[in-house]
Formats: C-alpha cells, sequence, structure tokens
C-alpha cells in the first residue's frame, strides 16, 4: 500500500474514534488519538494531566500560562503547536490514522492526506452516548452538545476553517447509515482499492 495519512475529524457520540481505530487495524498503520497527549507531554515536560485539561478545547488563555523562550504563552496554544509538531513528525514517518487535533489542516499541504469527518444525526449520537456511558437521555444530549460546542471552537480558532463544512475534507460519512463496521469497510474498501 502506498503510503496515506488518514485525519479523521467527528462529531461526539459518531463514532470517528472506534472507525478511525478499526481502520488503522485494518490496514495495519498506526492509530494515534489519546497517544498524541502523552507524546505532548513527553516533548514539552508538562504533565500530561494538566495538557489533558486542553486536548481539543481553545481554553481560557488566563487559565494557565507556560514560560517559553518568547515569555508568557497560553498552554492551550502551546498544545496545539506541540501536537501540530507531532502530527507532522508522525506523517513523516509513513501511513497512519490520525484522530481530531486538526489534523486535516496541519497536513493541508501534503498530498499523501486523506481527510474525513465522521457525522451522525443528533439523535443517533446521544442514543450511542448514553449506551456507552450509561447516561440519561437529558445529559448525553448536554454532553453531545458541550462536546459539538468544545471540538467547534477549538478547530476553528486553531485552523480558521468551519468545523464539519465539507470545504473542510475529502468526504464526510454519516456513521449511522452503514454503522461503525460497514463505514470502517467503505472506507478501508476504498484505500485498498486506490493503493493497488
Amino acid at each position: 500500500m502506498r503510503q496515506i495519512v488518514i485525519t479523521v475529524g467527528r462529531r461526539y457520540g459518531s463514532g470517528g474514534h472506534e472507525i478511525g481505530q478499526k481502520l488503522a487495524e485494518r490496514l495495519g498503520i498506526p492509530f494515534y488519538d489519546r497517544e498524541l497527549v502523552e507524546l505532548a507531554a513527553e516533548k514539552s515536560g508538562i504533565d500530561e494531566g494538566i495538557l489533558a485539561i486542553y486536548n481539543e478545547r481553545k481554553g481560557n488563555s488566563s487559565l494557565l500560562k507556560t514560560k517559553s523562550g518568547t515569555g508568557n504563552r497560553p498552554l492551550g496554544d502551546l498544545l496545539f503547536q506541540t501536537q501540530s509538531q507531532i502530527i507532522q513528525e508522525l506523517a513523516d514517518r509513513g501511513s497512519c490514522v490520525i484522530i481530531g487535533r486538526c489534523g486535516d489542516y496541519v497536513l493541508q499541504d501534503r498530498e499523501d492526506v486523506f481527510s474525513v469527518f465522521v457525522t451522525a444525526p443528533m439523535a443517533s449520537r446521544v442514543q450511542r452516548i448514553m449506551e456507552r456511558n450509561r447516561m440519561s437521555l437529558e445529559d448525553a444530549q448536554a454532553a453531545v452538545e458541550k462536546v459539538d460546542s468544545q471540538r467547534r471552537e477549538y478547530y476553528e480558532h486553531f485552523s480558521g476553517k468551519k468545523w464539519g463544512e465539507i470545504d473542510g475534507y475529502d468526504l464526510i460519512v454519516d456513521s449511522s447509515v452503514l454503522g461503525v463496521e460497514g463505514t470502517v469497510n467503505l472506507l478501508a474498501g476504498g484505500f485498498e482499492a486506490v493503493s493497488d
């Protein structure tokens, strides 16, 4: 298979993480999601727990700042910059699947990148979160709205592009149509066909 870096943006509850993970397994390539926080902690020397607070969140720059060569910098900005460097390094190493973190934007100048955005209707996403997290309907709906809002703010703040809009991605897929396995089969079949 020729090198391909697949970036996956996703609405909360759409199954984007699971789809990305299974797609990576199927294609036999590395998968990065929460691992990006661990790698950023190693690279920056900042505690992983602190970085996790700012993971895929725009963050309030007045909450916590860190010293850098140019003075005080918001920790959320430092995390984005560090994760962006890591994403570029991982893409230079070879094929992989990268979840979130504006991966499509960070790697937009590369020709070996294919960006996917995974979505699903609100009711489907709320149901998935209710079942996965054993939450009430009201709590699941509030969680979906909150995480979507955080991801939207993060993406739009750092990329300057609209989150979930077709202009930002090569493909937008509704995971409720084929389910997680069917969506993985659809994507993997496409990547396997073009790399033969």
